[in-house]
């Protein structure tokens, strides 16, 4: 028997599906959202606080998108306050080569001037395009994005002008047709999602070294990897770290939080324990979710899968899927995984010229994955860094592509690329071995036989998907789309608008309002009925 009801029921606390939920509370729907195993992101091992993922925050000034959804929860000056800027936002290094990447246009030009020559008026030419291209694709990537004043006026965008996206991937004929018409005047921005993609940086830069500069960066917060990436995940991300990367008060679990609370706030329901474990289909529309353990039946109106896509699919019972859509998103293998090597070392031997946030690249010329493309982060150096059950100063978070050549990783490959990258990290810190103390990689869970540590076996929960392909006429940003063959189910969560990093998990959010406020209708008087796009 069904033991409660809810209008919306949220699988999985993805960043994503937590800013729709109170979205969709603000919205006045009665929502519950369940953890589904959720981790969290900060861990303890052998006296040191790590990271499972890297948390790298921008936008939260130059995006639509983020500012309408915090605008949206009444979050706006709360959120002007809480993120602190690293200024530089990041250092770029490769062997004889050290630039800082910021916001102080002095600065910048005499980084380049030093160490790439001659390099300022390409960078200039590049940047005014992708600001070009990002103000344009804005209007594309709705719905109901509007600029603030603030925002209008650091993008150029005359606040007058409506920018009343649509859905993407647009739906019917008229939707398809409005999307053609809105991206003919683009520069060919839907370019690449058929047999021609546009190489932004290749038509701007010669130079290997000058390139990966922009590219190497841009790769780690992009979660959709083709040859290249698509033009306005390249115009959009880069404006974007250039005006500057953010730390936030307790990283990914402290926002996190601040949307659970506004969840709760609004008198909806958050089971940080509940497990889905099946849902309960009838005529293709989804009656119950059924939670693990005590098999408690939740009604609804509408599901919303805020995990990977494949988890969500192990929920539908094989006398209720429909097959082409499986088959279809069981087809969309990642040809990469994001992994994370945590170090921790005696704080006192590490640099003081190395930023929190450093690139390094082997050579410009190969590809940038693997041990040739890290991120290396220093959680515990900068503005709200450290502090109980956060990282200290002594800790290292080095970020690598792992490229795929099956649907998983091999324990091997896993392996090897944690031995490079802690070689690579021994090329910036000579003195590592002395001082190193741990190496812990998420990814791998140790064990034990008959008492004795044997190979340890891999977490896929703990390796972040990249998707080689985006969808057509998604400009290149999403591998899926929110809508399902169910009636009544939708998607949003990290892999929708993967293109774009933290700015995607707001579009997704408001993508997947507008698809709610399609789908389930509020009766009139209940609080809030109100529509956010």
């Amino acid at each position: 028997m069904t033991q409660s009801w809810y209008h919306i029921v949220v699988v999985g606390t993805e960043l994503a599906g937590l800013v729709y939920a109170a979205l969709a509370a603000r919205a006045g729907y009665r929502v519950l959202v369940i953890g589904q195993g959720d981790r969290p992101n900060a861990y303890k091992r052998e006296g040191f606080w790590f990271l499972r993922r890297s948390e790298l925050y921008f936008g939260f000034a130059t995006s639509p998108a983020v500012m309408r959804a915090l605008s949206e929860l009444s979050l706006g000056l709360e959120m002007k306050n809480r993120p602190q800027p690293l200024e530089p936002a990041f250092q770029v290094a490769m062997p004889g080569m050290r630039l800082d990447v910021g916001g102080v246009r002095r600065l910048w030009e005499r980084d380049l001037e030093r160490e790439l020559p001659g390099s300022l008026a390409h960078f200039d030419a590049f940047e005014h395009e992708a600001a070009a291209i990002t103000r344009a694709s804005h209007g594309l990537t709705g719905p109901g994005l509007r600029a603030t004043p603030s925002v209008a006026r650091g993008l150029g965008i005359d606040k007058a002008a409506p920018m009343d996206g649509l859905m993407l991937p647009p739906r019917g004929l008229r939707e398809k047709a409005s999307f053609k018409r809105l991206g003919e005047d683009l520069d060919g921005l839907r370019a690449g999602e058929g047999d021609v993609r546009r190489d932004l940086l290749g038509e701007r830069f010669e130079d290997d070294r000058a390139r990966a500069v922009i590219e190497a960066p841009l790769s780690h917060f992009s979660g959709v990897h083709a040859a290249r990436l698509a033009p306005v995940s390249v115009a959009r991300l880069w404006t974007h770290l250039r005006a500057g990367l953010h730390r936030f008060p307790g990283g990914l679990d402290g926002l996190k939080q601040v949307f659970i609370r506004k969840v709760k706030d609004l008198s909806c329901d958050y089971r940080a324990d509940a497990f889905a474990q099946r849902l309960v289909m009838k005529r293709g529309k989804v009656t119950e979710v059924v939670l693990a353990e005590r098999g408690e039946a939740i009604g609804c109106d509408l599901v919303v899968g805020n995990v990977e896509p494949h988890r969500v699919m192990s929920l539908i019972g094989p006398d209720d899927r429909d097959e082409g859509w499986h088959a279809l998103v069981t087809g969309r293998e990642p040809v990469a995984w994001r992994l994370v090597v945590n170090l921790g070392v005696d704080a006192r031997v590490l640099p003081r010229g190395m930023a929190p946030e450093l690139v390094w690249v082997r050579d410009g010329r190969e590809r940038l994955t693997g041990d040739n493309n890290l991120w290396i982060s220093r959680p515990g150096i900068g503005p709200h860094s450290g502090g109980d059950g956060r990282p200290g100063p002594g800790v290292m978070q080095v970020s690598a592509l792992l490229e795929a050549r099956a649907a998983t990783p091999t324990l091997g490959g896993i392996q090897r690329t944690v031995t490079l990258a802690v070689d690579a990290v021994r090329g910036l810190v000579p003195w590592l071995d002395e001082h190193l103390k741990v190496v812990d990689v998420p990814a791998l869970k140790p064990q034990l036989r008959d008492g004795k540590a044997v190979e340890p076996i891999i977490d896929l929960d703990e390796l972040q998907p990249v998707y080689g392909e985006a969808l057509p006429d998604t400009l290149g940003l999403s591998a899926f789309s929110p809508e399902t063959p169910y009636k009544n189910m939708i998607l949003t969560g990290d892999q929708l608008f993967a293109g774009l990093g933290f700015e995607g998990a707001c579009l997704s959010a408001l993508q997947a309002i507008a698809h709610t406020q399609e789908r389930v209708k509020l009766r009139s008087g209940l609080r809030g009925d109100r529509s956010l796009v």
